[in-house]
């Protein structure tokens, strides 16, 4: 079967285009992208769809402005309309203190989104293959990862397809050469300081060398692994509906969970999570982790969670809501705070703002407060780990006695990580060992 045939086969195997779409391809220039207009036009007709393609100029390169002119001529070239963009990814990164690659992703999709609303589309292609999985399944599974990490790239997403998701780098390559047809590079594929490039350029290759279908083998799993997660959420689905309920501004994970199978039951604590944040992103193991341990403690013990929740363990189970109406339990009323965790990658800036800053999610955790400074509470001000305490730092910083009952800061116990608008501790700072980044953001301080 060549490569037209299979995606021909991907397409009404999974239904991924039905009669009558208007089908938005996301065109870089590169080869992967190029292979899948030229294949989409070729099938449009057969298959009775419209094909269009945009185009989104990032404005990294000095050579973005080539890649535009290229995708316009192959448009205009295969008959097919044609969308242009440009955004500002580095001053996007500035302001929400993304990685470059983060940054990127969220403009881009922005773009897509604006188009295929204004114009009708109803479908994004994006040019994802085999090899991309094998790259995000191999990150996904060095941060550590659950099942659904092993199939982290599936042939729909809601209104995005991806019908070269089980052709290969190599595939892709050998097709646009046999038909004569170019495509543009990007330098900064090449570049090993990129997690994802070093995977690419590195550790793909020595799987290959161990077995030259490695990367086809890992794209059928991930398809086996996303079948079997399938069946695995429909079970989930039937102990949600006895063991979640809603419970005021937020949810209880009843009781009885914990006595059920520790897969069920930690998926039934991320549902809980997911649906009082109303988000996915950065809620990880160590999260769900601390949830599952609070079934083993007292009533009224409290962890605090990302997108400002709090988990609590009551008379019948655990509570997960949001902090709103109670902050002096942790944060002081005369603070207007916002946190959230994430994971680190490479090419993130850490911001330089006097009230927003990171720490290492490792070594702080969700047990700090927010509160008054006292008398007895010290930080670390040394790398090596020397210790001072605040009333010293006070002194040595030259801070007037009258203006420091006025300072508020971020501690455990009397271990101080952060006095706010004043200096931070040296023993939770980020460093190239950190995985999950804790951001603060400190927007109003009323005294």
């Amino acid at each position: 079967m060549n490569i037209k045939e299979a995606v021909e086969s991907i397409i009404i195997e999974h239904e991924l285009i039905r009669s009558g779409d208007r089908v938005l391809v996301a065109l870089s220039g590169g080869a992967d992208s190029v292979c899948l207009l030229v294949i989409l036009n070729e099938l449009k007709g057969k298959l009775d769809f419209a094909v269009s393609a945009m185009h989104i100029n990032h404005g990294l390169r000095e050579e973005a402005m080539n890649d535009a002119e290229y995708s316009k001529e192959l448009c205009v070239r295969l008959g097919v309309p044609y969308y242009y963009a440009k955004i500002d990814v580095n001053s996007y990164v500035d302001e929400k203190h993304l990685s470059t690659e983060e940054a990127g992703r969220i403009l881009r999709y922005q773009e897509f989104d604006k188009v295929m609303k204004k114009d009708g589309y109803d479908l994004l292609a994006t040019a994802h293959h085999a090899n991309d999985l094998a790259e995000t399944m191999i990150l996904f599974l060095s941060r550590g990862t659950g099942i659904k990490g092993l199939a982290p790239i599936t042939y729909k997403n809601g209104n995005i397809i991806r019908p070269l998701l089980p052709v290969t780098k190599d595939e892709i390559v050998e097709f646009l050469e046999s038909e004569g047809i170019r495509y543009c590079e990007d330098r900064t594929n090449a570049d090993n300081d990129y997690t994802r490039n070093y995977i690419r350029h590195e550790v793909i290759p020595r799987l290959v060398s161990v077995n030259d279908r490695a990367v086809e083998h890992m794209a059928k799993t991930a398809d086996i692994v996303s079948e079997a997660y399938d069946v695995l959420d429909e079970v989930v689905d039937g102990y949600e509906k006895t063991y979640i309920r809603e419970d005021g501004d937020g949810y209880l994970i009843c009781d009885g969970a914990a006595l059920l199978k520790p897969y069920i039951y930690k998926a039934l604590i991320h549902r809980a999570i997911v649906k009082a944040a109303h988000a996915e992103k950065d809620i990880t193991t160590v999260h769900i982790s601390g949830v599952e341990t609070l079934m083993d403690k007292q009533v009224g013990r409290v962890m605090y969670l990302p997108y400002s929740l709090r988990a609590r363990r009551e008379y019948d189970g655990v509570s997960i809501r949001p902090l709103s109406g109670e902050t002096g339990e942790r944060i002081a009323p005369e603070v207007n705070c916002r946190t959230r965790t994430f994971m680190r990658e490479e090419g993130m800036q850490i911001p330089e703002k006097e009230y927003t800053k990171w720490f290492d999610y490792d070594i702080i955790k969700d047990t700090f407060n927010i509160r008054p400074v006292a008398d007895d509470d010290e930080m670390t001000v040394l790398k090596s780990g020397g210790t001072k305490k605040l009333k010293d730092l006070f002194k040595d910083l030259k801070v007037p006695m009258d203006k420091r009952k006025d300072y508020m800061c971020v501690a455990t116990g009397n271990h101080v990580y952060w006095v706010i608008g004043l200096r931070m501790g040296e023993d939770a700072k980020i460093t190239d060992n950190t995985r999950v980044i804790l951001e603060i953001d400190i927007a109003e301080v009323r005294r």
